[in-house]
């Protein structure tokens, strides 16, 4: 048996759909995978087959942008938990109507409000859909100046709600999950040595492209405090991110997982 812990669909950043994804599993020989789509469950909300894992993965903040990934206990998903994405869908729909009419009156730039926002009630719009409507519609603009234009450094830029690593953790448990770190060696050390030691289930030391000796300093962060590993291809469907399968637990890798989420 081959369990992938993290991966997206169109309901955040991602290509595929729940009948995609799955298919590319049964692909992969991946026989079992979590849904975590960025700060929203709404994929998830149809009915799902046997072999997915609902789940979430939670924006929090600490000097840069800290991903937790939830896994539902009994693949039961609050009430709370579904407010709160369709909460972030709005907040995140606000922000780039706001970013976007900065960008026309500031810097000049050829917006399509109405095509940007056009999957806004079930997709949260981020900074990665506007640089492909500025891509688009401004042919001339190098990727250099589109990253600027998106950046924190530009006039335009609207920062989006945060919420502390802990604070994350805490909503996380509160809602019937089991709370992962996600993608660690992602992260600057500075920020790492902050947050190892708070009350995670678990982290992701097999992540893509992660070298061994990461894998070897986060299996024994795990033991030191007491986390199960977790595996995750962070398929988005694109060539920008690894298939799904890439990254996966075996039977009594995923053994300490299961007995925590049922």
């Amino acid at each position: 048996m081959r369990y992938d812990l993290h991966n997206h669909t169109i309901y955040s950043d991602g290509l595929d759909t729940l009948e995609s994804i799955s298919e590319r599993a049964k692909k992969n020989n991946v026989d079992v995978f979590a849904v975590t789509d960025h700060d929203s469950v709404l994929a998830l909300l149809e009915d799902t087959p046997d072999n997915i894992i609902k789940g979430i993965e939670l924006s929090t903040y600490l000097n840069e942008s800290i991903h937790l990934v939830g896994l539902f206990k009994n693949n039961q998903i609050p009430k709370k938990i579904i407010d709160f994405s369709y909460d972030f869908l709005n907040k995140r729909k606000e922000r780039a109507i706001k970013m976007v009419n900065s960008l026309a009156s500031i810097y000049n730039l050829k917006v399509d409000l109405e095509d940007l926002i056009k999957n806004a009630n079930y997709k949260a719009v981020t900074r990665g859909d506007m640089a492909r409507m500025l891509r688009k519609l401004n042919p001339n603009l190098k990727d250099e100046e589109i990253k600027f234009y998106l950046s924190k450094d530009s006039k335009a830029y609207i920062p989006t709600t945060k919420i502390s690593v802990k604070e994350g953790i805490d909503f996380l448990k509160e809602n019937n999950c089991v709370v992962i770190l996600a993608h660690p060696m992602l992260y600057k050390k500075e920020n790492l040595e902050q947050i190892l030691g708070l009350p995670f289930d678990g982290i992701e030391a097999i992540y893509p492209n992660s070298k061994i000796e990461d894998y070897l300093y986060f299996k024994g962060q795990a033991k030191k405090y007491n986390y199960f590993i977790s595996a995750g291809s962070d398929c988005h469907g694109d060539n920008s991110h690894a298939d799904i399968g890439t990254c996966y637990l075996d039977e009594e890798g995923f053994k300490p997982i299961k007995e925590l989420i049922g």
